[in-house]
Parts: C-alpha cells; sequence; structure tokens
C-alpha cells in the first residue's frame, strides 16, 4: 500500500465530504479521488474504494461522474448563450442526455428543450428524456427500414396492441401502416420490430392471421373467442401448434360454418 502526503490526505477529506453532498459535487469529487488515486493507500482499487467507503456501486459511480460533466456542460451552454433557464437539481434529470452520448453543445441544446417543455420549470427525467428523442429524430432524421407486407411486433405506442405481431401495409418515412388482424394503425418505425421471418414463414402466419380477421368480422364474439384470438395475436412464431390450431377451427365452425351446415 502507498501512503498518502498530508495535502493528499487533507484533500481526500474534503473531497470525500462532497460525495456525501449534492450530486453535481459528488461527481466531481468522485472523479477527482479517481483521477489522482487518492484511494491507493488502503485499497487496490477505485471499486472497491467507493463500495467500502460510501457503498456505491460501480453503475451508479459512473452516473454520477456523468451527471457532473453534463451538469457543467449545460451550466457553460447557458452562461455562452446568455440564457436564464433553471439547471438540474437531480442526477436523474440528466440521465437521458448522457446515455444517449450527446457532445456539449448538443447537451445544452436539448435541455433547453425539456425547460421549454416544462414551461421554464426544471423538468422531470421523463420530459428529458422526451427532448432526447425529439431532438434526435430532428437532427438524425430515422431511416425507414420496413418494407410492405413485412411481419412486424408493435414494441410501443398503440394502446392494447404491445407485443402483438403485424404485417406492414403502407411505408412511409419514419413510420408504418400496419395490419393487426381486427384493426389498422399508424405506428412509429421506433415502435416496430421486424420478425425476420422468410417467406414460407410469412405465408403461415398470413394464412392463419386471415383466418382470425375472418372470425373478427362475424362480430358478437364471446369473451372466450376473444381471449384465444388476443393469445394468437402475440405468438413469435409462425406456425400454430396442434392445440392452438383446433382451438382457432373450434371457432371457426361454430362462427364461420354452423349456419352452412
Amino acid at each position: 500500500m502507498y501512503v498518502l502526503s498530508s495535502q493528499e490526505a487533507e484533500l481526500r477529506d474534503k473531497l470525500e465530504h462532497q460525495v456525501r453532498t449534492g450530486f453535481v459535487l459528488r461527481g466531481q469529487a468522485l472523479k477527482s479521488i479517481r483521477r489522482l488515486k487518492l484511494y491507493r493507500d488502503r485499497f487496490d482499487n477505485f471499486e472497491s474504494y467507493c463500495e467500502s467507503v460510501f457503498g456505491f456501486t460501480m453503475l451508479y459511480i459512473e452516473r454520477c461522474m456523468k451527471a457532473a460533466e453534463t451538469y457543467y456542460f449545460i451550466e457553460e451552454y447557458l452562461k455562452t448563450n446568455g440564457l436564464n433557464d433553471p439547471l438540474p437539481t437531480k442526477q436523474r434529470q440528466l440521465r437521458p442526455i448522457f446515455q444517449a452520448h450527446l457532445n456539449p453543445i448538443e447537451a445544452g441544446e436539448v435541455w433547453v428543450i425539456a425547460v421549454s417543455l416544462a414551461m421554464g420549470k426544471v423538468p422531470p427525467a421523463i420530459m428529458v428524456k422526451e427532448a432526447v428523442k425529439a431532438y434526435l429524430k430532428q437532427k438524425y432524421p430515422p431511416v425507414n427500414p420496413f418494407s410492405p407486407g413485412e411481419i412486424c411486433r408493435i414494441t410501443s405506442g398503440v394502446p392494447g396492441k404491445k407485443n402483438c405481431w403485424c404485417v406492414v401495409a403502407e411505408v412511409r418515412k419514419d413510420e408504418c401502416v400496419v395490419n393487426t388482424w381486427d384493426d389498422r394503425f399508424v405506428v412509429s418505425v421506433d415502435d416496430l420490430l421486424s420478425l425476420k421471418f422468410d417467406r414460407a414463414e410469412s405465408e403461415q402466419m398470413l394464412d392463419w392471421g386471415a383466418r382470425m380477421s375472418a372470425l373478427f368480422e362475424v362480430g358478437s364474439l364471446d369473451e372466450a373467442a376473444i381471449w384465444l384470438l388476443k393469445g394468437l395475436e402475440k405468438l413469435n412464431r409462425s406456425q400454430l401448434n396442434f392445440l392452438e390450431e383446433r382451438l382457432l377451427q373450434v371457432l371457426e365452425d361454430v362462427y364461420l360454418f354452423h349456419d352452412a351446415e
């Protein structure tokens, strides 16, 4: 183990006090302790030092240091541009910014957008996340990777259809018009995930999807029928197993073929 000089020991005591204060000083102090290796008289590495002295995990430590760095980016941006926007007050407000790996100017621009969304007040983390998403979408417009006829999964953005499969009907700049077994929706490319089926698999899925749609068009389905169809719309595979196929046939017998007998 190393022996710290009296000046180093005094500096460490001061920095450790800062770590236990607000999040900006905490992150800055942790960076200084790591950079100057002020832990080396008692610990072999920075990680074990932080865990033992403060009870911090490395994930939390990295977030603290990134948050402090981002705070100073924003503070400098506001000062340079003569803006009086409020500064962040919590680490979590900055997390969406540093997780997006924005440069100092971008961090400042996003924070100003977030403050505007919050009507001039300090924005909560969810609002900062929205600002980051809008900023990146405007600066780096997404390229639509999907094709008509492609089978995808809706990951978010459509109430009641999360994790349901769909078929791309129309491709637009940054969104797709998709068909499900019971409706049609406009979905952002960010909320779609390709299931990457080959042609044969796609045809299989489209076949039993058409059967589901035919049942839906009958109307007046009972709860059990709706329950089964809502289960089928979340499958990750193109082929029904024996029981799923049999249950679908039962619904067809009841709702589609009963009058024909």
